[in-house]
C-alpha cells in the first residue's frame, strides 16, 4: 500500500495543524512541480477524514464520539483472492451511525468468467452478471458513497487492499480511509469459540441469510460490531479511540 499521506497523518493524529503548516506538508508530498490547489483536492477525496476550522486542519476521528462516527461496514465478493489477478464481482456496504444503519449500497460487477468454486461459495453464477454495471462505474459509485466513513469489514485487510488496488487502478486513487476489524474488535470485547462471521451468525442469534454475499454479510458484521461497542470500556470514547483499540 502506498504511504503518500502518511506523514501528514502521523501529526494530525497527534494534534491538529495551523492551515500553513497542513499546507506546507502537502507541498512536500506534491514534489517541486506539483501545484498546491490540485494536491489540496486530490486529499480532500482520498478518504482521509479532515476537519477545516478556525484556520487549522483537524482529523476528524480524533474529535468524533463513536456514537456520532460514520462507519462505512463493507463486504466484497470476488472472483479470486489476488488484489493484482482478480477483481470484486459483488460489492456491498452499509453506513452505521448512532445505533442504526442509515444507508446501503449493493451492485452486481460486470465480469466474464466466474471460477466454480466462487460459484459453489457464493452463489453467483455468470449469467447473474452479464448485465451488471462495469468495474469502473461501481467503483465511482462505491467511493462516492464511502467518502471519508470509516472503512469497517471482518477481516478487514482484506476487503480494504482488493478494493484500494481496484480503484487505483481505475483511476480513483488509492484508499486512505481509516479502518478498522469487527474480527479483531470482536475478540477483544466477547467471548466465543470461533469468530469468523459463519459462526458469530449462528453464535449471536443473528441468522441472517444466505451468507458469501456482500450485502448480507454488511448486516452480519454490522451486528457484530454492535455488539463489540456494548462491551467497550467507557474510556473508548472517539472513533480514533476505537480504531487504536482494535489493531
Amino acid at each position: 500500500m502506498p504511504h503518500r499521506y502518511d506523514k501528514i497523518i502521523a501529526k494530525l493524529i497527534k494534534r491538529p495543524l495551523s492551515q500553513n503548516e497542513f499546507l506546507l506538508l502537502l507541498d512536500e508530498v506534491g514534489g517541486l512541480f506539483s501545484e498546491r490547489e490540485s494536491e489540496l483536492e486530490i486529499i480532500k477525496t482520498s478518504g482521509i477524514p479532515l476537519i477545516f476550522a478556525h484556520d487549522k486542519v483537524y482529523l476528524k476521528t480524533t474529535l468524533t464520539p463513536i456514537f456520532e462516527e460514520r462507519f462505512c461496514i463493507v463486504d466484497i465478493e470476488t472472483n479470486g483472492h489476488n488484489p493484482f489477478v482478480h477483481q470484486p464481482i459483488e460489492i456491498g456496504a452499509i453506513v452505521y451511525q448512532g445505533g442504526k444503519i442509515c444507508e446501503s449500497f449493493h451492485s452486481f460487477v460486470f465480469c466474464e468468467e466466474i471460477p466454480e468454486y466462487i460459484t459453489k461459495l457464493t452463489g453467483i453464477t455468470s449469467p447473474m452478471l452479464e448485465k451488471a454495471p462495469k468495474i469502473h462505474q461501481v467503483l465511482e459509485s462505491f467511493k462516492l458513497f464511502l467518502s471519508d466513513c470509516v472503512f469497517v469489514a471482518h477481516n478487514v485487510n482484506f476487503d480494504y487492499q482488493f478494493l484500494s488496488n481496484a480503484l487505483y487502478h481505475y483511476g480513483f486513487g488509492y484508499l486512505y480511509n481509516p479502518r478498522l476489524c469487527t474480527i479483531k474488535l470482536a475478540q477483544k470485547t466477547f467471548t466465543s469459540p470461533r469468530y469468523s462471521l459463519e459462526f458469530l451468525n449462528e453464535f449471536l442469534g443473528i441468522r441472517h441469510s444466505p451468507l458469501h454475499r456482500a450485502l448480507e454479510d454488511s448486516k452480519v458484521a454490522s451486528e457484530v460490531f454492535k455488539k463489540s461497542l456494548m462491551g467497550l470500556d467507557k474510556k473508548i470514547y472517539t472513533s480514533h479511540d476505537l480504531i487504536k483499540f482494535a489493531e
